[in-house]
């Protein structure tokens, strides 16, 4: 507990009677909460969400049916084609071991693809009780109720930890704060043999959390710095020193043991960082053994420089060390990627302060808070606290992926800081409404009578201290029910109320459509059995799962050089472009488009219909394009391809050109041609024209270029396109697939 700090439940009492009562019974809730939250997706259907939970799952379902034995041999043929993928070496491959021995042992009732949906939502119900014992180490048993009720309605906890997200982060997370939580418990503890043992788990667990997510490297350097700062403001170095050796040896062994991240964990920045803390405390033990108590602090500082400057040299001197850019960029997040490709994902985009008060709100004001209580104090667990929160923000304002740190190091700091509120108005009361106990013990008729004077006079200050109860009651509920539902579009509920990805087809609408499960349902029952499918890398595992045929590429981007290649397949004119996907051998091309219905009849360039009455049947969609598909994405097709987009797209950075439409190949694979151009109002188009302005959207009309009925001398055939093409009305999710003729000969 932090120092200084009294607990609100007193041995004896009866509160303290009801203790383990109400701690349950918080726990409870937070971990109920946290289910609901988390299944809220479930309105919009059963699904896994996102892409990479397909090729989990997969990877799974492969461990179930051949054993672990065949899952570090496999290399997976239907990735990356035609060299293939070795997946446990490229891959998660904690997650999977974990997912199917669970399953085999807890989940025979359910089919696998169920209990994949509903595993992350579990994990990340469990994460709360994991945070609880963690901030309840740190700073005591009420605290840790407090955090465990904001990690269950925490934002960027939930979106990478709701139903059906079956990837890195829920089982990742889990462990890393599990483990944590027995390592500071290690540090508290008192006998060596207990320290140890606790040391030793915590290092095993941490281990596995990073062969569970790569992201999990980031606790390597709130460990690492700990372990610099602990000589500093403790005296006696002998549990940390032992403890220290043994969770650094086992995190490192575990990691180690799995091919991903396997040795390079050890020989990379996060070893060499927990490696060079634990050496620090190694030495610094023994330099304050042999120094006299006035110079300890200094002659530690001392060799803290060396360890810097060797550090640094170290560094410099390289290439030893020579990590990803993600890893790399969460370090030292005011370098900027060159890479187009490391730019186009959105989870690397970089998070807005916006951001930051939209997901945490009034968590913001306790944290800062428990900040400043934990650098007041400068105790172990206070500082390991002060760490968490500060390293988690730093590491955050790099990619919006990371804001799940940013979560964990506030929730920890808010649960210490609103505590201390709490604590201070509990002290008020009991202050306020107990009178003092004075005069003998024996109860004569004079003391029971000044007795009930004194109470009678302190009834005022008893009804004081209850209104101040309750007024921090109703207080504190009103703040931490504002982020709940304010503001309307962006609060912590309406976060949770977000489709699973195929369910919207990854866009930001928020309804349920079957598209894409048509699609891949039609590829793999009308394709043949080995065809292989060139499309973005977005979709490479939705066609290996559910469509269950082989990829260009997918969401791994092991290779860059061939999205490169299939950038450049897609911006290039239509023989150029034909001729990579032939050297590709690629049998079908597939394209997805994201539009909108704006209406149906004949727009001229007056902006009105010039449908008559009689001529229904002469009516055309006119449609809007964007909000999440391939022709969201044509910029970052061309920038990675290395081509200029300023030939094919407006000022805008949206709108293409004719020359976008006549002259690349995805042009001509959209089935759109642009009708004309207009600037809305708010009763529909107020302005056509022909060419395009600042401030207009372009309107467009139905065109396949490549007809299925068309001759041999074309060089695809449209083969399938989804419903919603057909629709008059609402939004289009169009997947469409082409087949590729390999008798076409592109013109040189």
């Amino acid at each position: 507990m932090l120092e200084g700090t009294r607990p609100l439940f007193r041995a004896g009492s009866v509160e303290f009677q009801t203790r383990h009562l109400l701690v349950i019974a918080v726990l409870a809730l937070a971990f109920s909460s946290a289910l609901i939250m988390r299944f809220y997706p479930s309105k919009y259907g059963y699904y896994l969400n996102e892409f990479d939970p397909y090729f989990d799952y997969r990877a799974t379902k492969f461990i179930v049916d051949n054993g672990l034995d065949a899952y570090w041999q496999w290399h997976d043929t239907m990735s990356w084609y035609p060299e293939g993928r070795d997946v446990p070496g490229t891959s998660q491959a904690v997650l999977h071991i974990t997912a199917a021995y669970l399953y085999q042992a807890f989940g025979r009732g359910m089919s696998l693809i169920d209990f994949t949906i509903a595993f992350p939502a579990i994990m990340g119900a469990l994460t709360v009780i994991a945070v609880f014992a963690l901030v309840r180490v740190l700073g005591g048993t009420s605290a840790g109720m407090f955090s465990a009720l904001m990690m269950a309605f925490s934002p960027a906890i939930i979106q990478r930890g709701n139903l059906g997200w079956f990837k890195s982060e829920p089982l990742g997370l889990f462990f890393g704060i599990l483990a944590m939580y027995l390592f500071i418990s290690a540090i508290k503890h008192k006998e060596i043999k207990y320290a140890i043992a606790k040391a030793i788990a915590g290092g095993l667990i941490l281990g596995l959390a990073n062969g569970s997510w790569g992201g999990i490297q980031y606790f390597s350097i709130p460990i690492s710095l700990f372990f610099i700062a602990l000589p500093f403001f403790r005296r006696d170095l002998t549990i940390p020193m032992y403890v220290a050796i043994a969770f650094t040896a086992f995190t490192l062994i575990t990691a180690a043991a799995f091919p991903r991240p396997g040795v390079s964990f050890v020989l990379g920045l996060p070893g060499l960082a927990m490696m060079a803390g634990t050496a620090f405390l190694v030495i610094a033990f023994f330099v304050k053994k042999i120094s006299r108590p006035m110079v300890q602090t200094r002659n530690v500082a001392f060799v803290l420089i060396a360890f810097v400057a060797i550090g640094m040299a170290f560094i410099v001197a390289g290439p030893y060390v020579s990590p990803s850019f993600r890893y790399l960029n969460a370090i030292n997040p005011f370098i900027g990627s060159i890479d187009p490709l490391v730019e186009s994902v959105a989870e690397h985009f970089t998070p807005t302060v916006a951001d930051y008060f939209v997901d945490f709100s009034v968590l913001l004001m306790f944290a800062g808070l428990g900040g400043w209580l934990a650098f007041r104090r400068r105790n172990d667990t206070a500082i390991f606290a002060l760490l968490i929160g500060i390293t988690g923000v730093y590491v955050s304002a790099t990619f919006a992926r990371l804001l799940v740190f940013a979560s964990v190091g506030i929730i920890v700091l808010a649960g210490l800081g609103l505590y201390e509120v709490t604590r201070s108005i509990m002290a008020y009361r009991v202050a306020t409404a107990t009178p003092a106990a004075t005069g003998p013990t024996r109860l004569t008729a004079a003391t029971r009578e000044e007795r009930r004077r004194m109470e009678f006079a302190s009834r005022g200050h008893s009804t004081s201290g209850q209104v101040v109860k309750i007024s921090f009651v109703i207080v504190m509920i009103m703040m931490l029910s504002i982020p709940m539902f304010y503001p309307s579009n962006s609060n912590w509920v309406s976060s949770a109320d977000v489709p699973t990805a195929i369910a919207n087809g990854g866009t930001g609408f928020r309804l349920q459509s079957d598209d894409w499960i048509n699609a891949m349902d039609w590829l793999s029952k009308n394709t043949e059995p080995n065809a292989v499918v060139a499309s973005w890398w977005d979709y490479g595992y939705w066609i290996t799962t559910l469509g269950n045929k082989p990829t260009l590429a997918d969401n791994a981007t092991l290779n860059h050089t061939r999205i490169q290649s299939i950038a450049k397949m897609f911006v290039s004119d239509e023989e150029s472009g034909m001729k990579i996907a032939q050297d590709l051998k690629a049998d079908y091309i597939l394209v997805y488009v994201v539009g909108q219905v704006r209406f149906y009849g004949q727009l001229n360039a007056t902006g009105t219909d010039a449908a008559t009455a009689a001529g229904d049947d002469q009516r055309i969609g006119i449609y809007t394009l964007g909000q999440g598909g391939d022709e969201s994405k044509k910029q970052w097709f061309m920038r990675i391809g290395g081509f200029d987009e300023a030939n094919y797209i407006e000022e805008d950075g949206f709108t293409p050109k004719p020359e976008f439409w006549n002259n690349t190949l995805i042009g001509k694979l959209f089935p759109f041609d642009p009708l004309y151009y207009a600037r809305f109002g708010a009763q529909g188009p107020a302005e056509v024209q022909e060419t395009w302005q600042p401030g207009f959207v372009g309107l467009y009309a139905q065109n396949v270029k490549y007809p299925a009925d068309g001759g041999n001398d074309q060089p695809l055939h449209l083969v399938y396109a989804s419903p919603s093409f057909e629709n008059k009305e609402g939004i289009l999710f169009g997947i469409f697939i082409y087949k590729v003729n390999h008798d076409y000969t592109p013109n040189p």
